[in-house]
């Protein structure tokens, strides 16, 4: 009878620990989802910074969704850009400062995706803007970021777009 008892009780403390094992993975799980969900939350608001740091070429605003490191990067079909004052020059003063009066980025199939301390986000664009001039602009493409979390914070780091090519 005693053996019996002994074989129950380690059967009842298997069961419980499968059980228990089994729970703490599933609680891991739902931990890593619910961070990869709090990501894209907040590379989403980033994202949505960098739409209005464009429309209004705003350099406070876009000293706040850039890292400000060395190799930080834009690649753009007017140029490529090395280093936070490179592409703030180049990107905000010279491009969109001094080539528009008025802009608007229209982003459509956002998908951002988040791993660890890296985000990623690829979109369609579509540009519309009022050139310095006064003449209407349009233009189209593909954009694509690349976010890393920073002493806490979502910054971005690459930027890399294509405009549509047309065809004569």
């Amino acid at each position: 009878m005693a053996v019996r008892l002994r074989m129950i009780q380690r059967a009842c403390i298997t069961v419980i620990a499968a059980v228990s094992v089994s729970f703490l993975l599933s609680a891991c799980g739902r931990s890593r989802g619910s961070d990869v969900d709090r990501g894209k939350k907040d590379v989403q608001q980033v994202f949505e910074k960098y739409l209005e740091s464009v429309r209004t070429a705003d350099l406070t605003l876009a000293s706040q969704v850039w890292s400000h490191g060395p190799d930080i990067s834009a690649v753009t079909p007017f140029g490529r850009f090395k280093g936070w004052e490179n592409v703030r020059d180049g990107l905000y003063i010279n491009f969109l400062q001094k080539a528009f009066a008025e802009r608007r980025l229209r982003p459509d199939n956002v998908a951002i995706s988040v791993s660890g301390n890296v985000a990623w986000a690829v979109f369609d664009w579509t540009f519309t803007a009022r050139l310095a001039n006064g003449q209407p602009f349009s233009s189209k493409g593909w954009e694509s970021h690349v976010y890393e979390k920073i002493d806490g914070q979502w910054v971005l780091v690459h930027l890399h777009y294509s405009g549509e090519v047309t065809r004569q």
